[in-house]
């Protein structure tokens, strides 16, 4: 690393990596936007169309941890792109269906290893890989464009679909997934410029299973990873498919409104992420990551008291929305501290893995809850008592930071 220099090519890949988590990840958001044209359409129920959203999370459950094997080994320029590729076709396709396999096959199945491709371990451990300094804050301006991108993308999807019809806002919302897949392979590389530990090094040449050994073996991957996998649960699983039907069904504001309010919870997924990262680098991250899942426990009272008045919807909306993606820059950057750069796409992929199986139990327990008691009351108990759990996990990890390296943004 020269003193002073900044490596203008890491920033571009943080760049790249908002745009294409910020599409990827609205195209998966998009599913609890659509929920009530399909009932009209097709006669779906709400469990089984909850059910989709959780076979979309157990696909990326699934591919997630070999992606992340994938990235240490080869690097993410052609991963990334292909992902963003796949997940464009597939919702194209998905708006010419007809049928509940049209539905699965593409739109749960094939779309979802797209988007356990451009995933937040893939982002977490491509940006990691190129900053020693500020690894933290630069992480989370590349992730944030999870919550930017679905403050901007869901409204307009839902505009569309109002318009022009689901078919129509799919098709052209894949197209645009697939252009940026292609702009993703021009300007992302697989280099690695942060500085390295001993135990990356001797994990660049280990095998699949020696690395993953190594892993599961360190009990700072269980605490954290337990706590991630009830992460899933209240956020992925309960609050991202089921926000907008409670807000539309429940509270019976109209599926703009309530999509306008998805959108303002996902721009503040972006804020909380960004003052998370910036943060991450300065204190003490387990403190703040228990603190996190504290606090976003509290928010869930303020769903007994939505109803009828819509401003509590968008208070609701800023403040989860602020401790949403906020564990994600304290995750990793506790996971390449502890267990290391090089197993870093593995490990984060592991514990996207559990997030979103969290996440898939979430899903459907919410959409078993409203069609047998035409309620979300237990499911908003539920996630409370969780995420109460897992700030007492997060509490139990300690801190281990790395020594500091000289000012001048990424190494080179």
């Amino acid at each position: 690393m020269v003193e002073g220099k900044v490596d203008y090519r890491a920033w571009i890949i943080v760049a790249v990596m908002f745009f294409a988590l910020g599409l990827a990840f609205s195209g998966r958001a998009s599913l609890p936007v659509l929920m009530t044209a399909w009932e009209n359409d097709f006669g779906w129920t709400r469990t089984f169309m909850a059910s989709g959203g959780s076979v979309i999370l157990i696909v990326m459950a699934v591919s997630a941890p070999v992606v992340g094997n994938l990235l240490d080994r080869h690097g993410p320029r052609f991963i990334v792109g292909a992902g963003l590729i796949l997940s464009g076709l597939s919702i194209s396709l998905t708006g010419m269906m007809e049928t509940k396999w049209a539905f699965l096959i593409l739109f749960c199945i094939s779309a979802a290893v797209g988007y356990g491709v451009v995933s937040i371990p893939i982002a977490a451990a491509t940006i990691s890989r190129r900053f020693d300094h500020n690894r933290g804050f630069a992480s989370s301006i590349g992730m944030a464009g999870v919550g930017g991108g679905q403050a901007i993308f869901l409204p307009l999807i839902a505009w569309a679909i109002s318009m022009y019809g689901w078919r129509m806002a799919l098709v052209v919302f894949g197209i645009g997934l697939i252009v940026v897949g292609f702009l993703s392979m021009l300007f992302m590389d697989n280099e690695v410029k942060a500085s390295q530990s001993p135990a990356d090094q001797q994990n660049m040449t280990a095998g699949f299973r020696t690395k993953l050994y190594s892993v599961i073996r360190n009990k700072i991957f269980w605490l954290l990873g337990i706590a991630y996998i009830i992460c899933g649960f209240t956020t992925a699983g309960i609050v991202k498919v089921h926000f907008v039907p409670f807000a539309n069904l429940i509270c019976g504001f109209s599926l703009n409104e309530s999509a306008t309010a998805y959108g303002v919870l996902a721009l503040f997924d972006a804020v909380g992420l960004l003052i998370a990262g910036y943060l991450s680098d300065r204190v003490h991250r387990p403190l703040l990551l228990g603190l996190i899942y504290f606090l976003r426990a509290l928010t869930f009272l303020m769903l007994f008291f939505v109803p009828t008045e819509y401003w509590v919807l968008m208070a609701f909306a800023v403040l989860f929305g602020s401790f949403d993606f906020a564990t994600v820059p304290l995750n990793a950057g506790l996971v390449g501290d502890h267990l290391g750069l090089r197993t870093m796409g593995l490990s984060m992929g592991l514990m996207f893995a559990g997030h979103s199986f969290g996440g898939a139990l979430g899903s459907l327990f919410g959409g078993v809850a409203y069609d047998y008691i035409a309620s979300y009351d237990w499911v908003w108990l539920a996630g409370m008592a969780l995420a109460f759990i897992a700030s007492i996990l997060a509490w139990s990890v300690p801190e281990a930071r790395p020594a500091k390296t000289p000012v001048g943004g990424a190494s080179n």
